[in-house]
């Protein structure tokens, strides 16, 4: 494949003119008195947002039984998965035989297949509400209706207990990774990845074509996304993920002539940093915002952190099955503890969330909103100094709800109806608490325990900006297996 047609093409879809959006001007900070003490607060303390999201889980796949009675540990609850749920084999048989969710036992579990998101399956799981068609569309048995709890996922159960969790959080796309991805940075995706499927991947062969692939990255370069608000703003952001090289090797395609099959793609189709496709991010005012994983850790060790994170795993680390969820419920305690021990802990507000079901089973129809049918629920953790230990909140929002907190508090302006209008996800704080001091999570799965124990490390106490990983989450991206969808 000639690479020089593929860039001209990209430019040409540039100059072309950008897809419809909601244009807002660069905002001014609002008046004080419009804002509610809530808004006041997380103005006037939070100065950093990191954003990590993991891969591919439903909210009643890791919550659904969690703190559906008030507890010691439960302060506030959740409806979860409601008694006597019972999902049909067959949606034409509603009263039919039925499949009872049940909990996962073996504390290591791992799917052994992949378990079916695309489009089509989303479509068919969801049937336009009715939340019954997911044996049928995913084909995987019995898996799509299994769930963790305390003892299979401690690591995310102590992260809710000791902050908050959203109950009504959701997707924006019923369909994979990529195009909820480009929701969270843009709040729309190129149409040519929602149904079509997976590009640049020889997973699925099927739905792959050249011309879907160069339609992409014309569609790509006419989104426009948060990195075109940023770019004359005075506020520091940070994709931690990996560098980017060329826009040439990036869009590069390897083809099995003998096979008519794409054997490998460049970043530019990566699906977990959209704006990898955009020509405009290799250009000397983007490509340095684009960093590898790793560099969290010494930027927060050092006190460093940018206004705005987004952070992404490795793919073994990220919660994609078939991966162990172990591995991603370790990293990410990795994570947490490096913000809570930076020197950047007391103004900075964490998010957390999965980018979409994994085929994952889920009770709760998602609503639509301004036209937009969202898509599962998924969980969604916050954390900060300043965050109420065990809040549960029901408020409704979306990805596009973090996109617009982010540019709400930094006076960004906003892209599409969508993050325009997002509820703003400011809940679970408590702006009158004294900072809270950090309290470190367990790496070691085999030391987790649900209900936290904060003394699992015999209360060792690690000083501001000294954290450091283990070794096995510092090899990135040498260490890495491939992206998935």
């Amino acid at each position: 494949m000639n690479t020089n047609i593929l860039v001209a093409i990209a430019v040409v879809a540039l100059l072309a003119g950008p897809v419809e959006y909601y244009s807002v001007a660069e905002a001014s900070a609002p008046a004080a008195h419009t804002l509610s003490f809530n808004q006041l607060g997380f103005l006037d303390h939070i100065d950093h947002i990191v954003y990590v999201v993991m891969e591919n889980h439903a909210y009643d796949n890791y919550f659904g039984t969690y703190c559906q009675t008030k507890s010691v540990d439960c302060p506030n609850t959740s409806p979860g998965i409601p008694a006597g749920t019972c999902v049909p084999y067959n949606v034409s048989l509603p009263n039919g035989p039925c499949i009872k969710p049940w909990n996962y036992t073996a504390q290591n579990w791992s799917l052994k297949t992949l378990l079916p998101h695309s489009y089509k399956s989303s479509e068919a799981s969801w049937n336009y509400g009715a939340m019954d068609g997911f044996y049928q569309a995913e084909g995987s048995g019995l898996d799509p209706f299994g769930h963790y709890n305390g003892t299979t996922a401690p690591i995310y159960w102590d992260l809710a207990q000791e902050y908050a969790l959203s109950d009504n959080f959701f997707s924006s796309v019923l369909s994979y990774s990529l195009p909820n991805h480009w929701h969270i940075v843009a709040g729309q995706a190129p149409q040519v990845i929602i149904v079509n499927g997976t590009l640049g991947s020889p997973a699925v062969p099927a739905n792959l074509t050249i011309a879907n692939d160069k339609t992409y990255l014309g569609q790509a370069n006419n989104t426009r996304s948060i990195e075109d608000l940023l770019l004359r703003s005075k506020v520091s952001w940070t994709y931690y993920d990996y560098t980017l090289g060329t826009y040439a090797s990036a869009i590069n395609i390897k083809l099995n002539a003998a096979k008519n099959l794409i054997t490998s793609t460049g970043v530019a189709y990566n699906p977990w940093n959209p704006q990898a496709a955009k020509a405009e991010s290799y250009n000397a005012s983007f490509v340095q915002h684009f960093a590898v994983n790793t560099q969290f850790y010494s930027d927060a060790r050092n006190g460093t952190l940018p206004n705005l994170s987004w952070v992404i795993p490795a793919a073994q680390d990220s919660d994609h099955a078939p991966q162990n969820s172990t591995l991603a419920q370790t990293w990410l305690a990795s994570i947490v503890n490096a913000v809570e021990t930076s020197p950047d802990w007391n103004t900075t507000a964490l998010y957390i969330t999965w980018d979409d079901f994994g085929g994952f089973y889920d009770n709760v129809a998602p609503p639509s909103f301004y036209g937009q049918q969202l898509a599962f629920r998924v969980p969604l953790i916050v954390i900060s100094p300043y965050t109420r230990a065990g809040a549960i909140t029901n408020t409704m929002g979306f990805f596009e709800s973090v996109l617009r907190l982010m540019e709400w508090r930094f006076h960004l302006g906003c892209l599409t109806v969508l993050d325009c209008n997002a509820p703003l996800p400011i809940y679970g704080f408590n702006w009158n608490q004294t900072a809270r001091a950090p309290m470190l999570f367990p790496t070691n799965f085999s030391k987790a325990t649900y209900p936290f124990n904060p003394k699992w490390d015999q209360g060792t106490k690690i000083p501001e900006g000294t954290y450091v990983p283990p070794a096995n989450y510092t090899y990135f991206p040498d260490g890495e297996l491939p992206d998935i969808d």
